[in-house]
């Protein structure tokens, strides 16, 4: 299991050979936590700066939030590759087996649930961003960008992780609740980064 103890060379080097894990759920959560990581270190740059003291309760609320979201990320980095370890087991027994039948439904059901989770992170960390526009220090407004666009791509990608899975539940139920919830993530992610991202490059031409 690779995990946050993994060298980065080691999770690409597992990422490209041709096995299960890590794959796209489990990349897509590490890409999410380097975008709240980004937001840590814009905030980390601006507490105690001064210019900035009006902001300090706000700034250190978020260095907390945003932690714990990069904490939850790579928790969820590891649970990916697990419930993907634990679905390709189930299809490999006989497709009649009453054991395949049993176990299935809650294996697709991790494999949807934990991007789901890694989504919904990611408007948190989008969320944050957005609400750190005008307080961060002004040199960092590039990194808060970048910490954007990296929680929207994972957003994306986690959906993708949920929706490939959707179309092999069984209960008309499920596949209705995963897709509305999957949906109403992205429609509030989407608002969220049309808003911040011209928001912090009009911060940024104005100096």
């Amino acid at each position: 299991m690779f995990d946050s103890k993994t060298s980065i060379a080691d999770f690409v080097a597992a990422t490209a050979a041709r096995q299960p894990a890590p794959g796209g759920g489990s990349v897509t959560a590490l890409v999410a936590a380097l975008a709240a990581a980004l937001g840590e270190m814009v905030i980390n740059y601006s507490v105690g700066k001064k210019g900035l003291e009006a902001h300090q309760a706000d700034l250190k609320s978020g260095l907390g939030e945003l932690t714990r979201a990069r904490q939850i990320l790579l928790d969820l980095m590891v649970e990916d590759q697990a419930a993907y370890e634990m679905l390709s087991a189930v299809r490999k027994l006989p497709a009649d087996s009453p054991e395949r039948a049993g176990k299935m439904p809650a294996a697709l059901l991790a494999c949807i649930r934990i991007p789901e989770a890694v989504a919904a992170t990611g408007v948190a960390v989008l969320q944050r961003c957005d609400s750190l526009v005008e307080q961060v220090n002004p040199h960092l407004l590039s990194d808060l960008a970048v910490c954007a666009d990296l929680a929207m791509a994972a957003i994306r990608c986690a959906i993708y992780n949920v929706r490939v899975n959707i179309t092999a539940l069984d209960d008309p139920a499920d596949r209705l609740a995963a897709e509305t919830t999957v949906g109403q993530i992205l429609s509030h992610a989407l608002l969220l980064i049309q808003r911040v991202a011209p928001r912090i490059w009009n911060r940024a031409d104005k100096g």
